[in-house]
């Protein structure tokens, strides 16, 4: 198989950071390792369980200090939504669709190693086109989702 260079980036980020970030929101001082099937998800609406499943590394996702967190999404499309914060994200498995408000029709299918940025308060959509996508997002302040209006 083989890597694109953001592809690598992006393996390499997920397999170096996220382990330390996880124990650091811990409170851990120390060097670790955690493999991926190790990681912990949980729905990020307990009332779905079979929904969006999140996986926190660093920080609270309410709080108002960044986040930075995995997120699996089950196929389907999100619907157009704002949130407060402005958040980068990093498809790590799957193929997923982003675009801003009024641009589903040209929005490109993009798979691992792809990134986007979403300014906040911008309405956008996104989709899972495939069975699943796990996404790594970091929020610059408490995660969100407002429908947009």
């Amino acid at each position: 198989m083989r890597l694109t260079f953001s592809a690598l980036a992006a393996v390499l980020f997920f397999t170096l950071s996220a382990p330390v970030a996880a124990e650091q929101a811990k409170g851990a001082t120390t060097a670790h390792v955690t493999s991926a099937d190790a990681i912990k998800f949980m729905p990020l609406d307990p009332k779905n369980p079979g929904g969006i499943q999140v996986s926190v590394l660093s920080g609270d996702l309410m709080a108002k200090a960044p986040v930075t967190f995995f997120m699996k999404l089950p196929k389907g499309a999100s619907g157009l939504h704002t949130h407060t914060a402005g958040y980068h994200a990093v498809v790590i498995r799957g193929q997923a669709k982003h675009w801003a408000a009024g641009g589903e029709a040209t929005a490109q299918v993009v798979g691992p190693g792809s990134t986007w940025y979403q300014p906040g308060n911008a309405v956008h959509g996104d989709e899972c086109v495939s069975a699943e996508c796990l996404l790594l997002l970091t929020v610059e302040g408490p995660f969100d989702f407002m429908p947009a209006k």
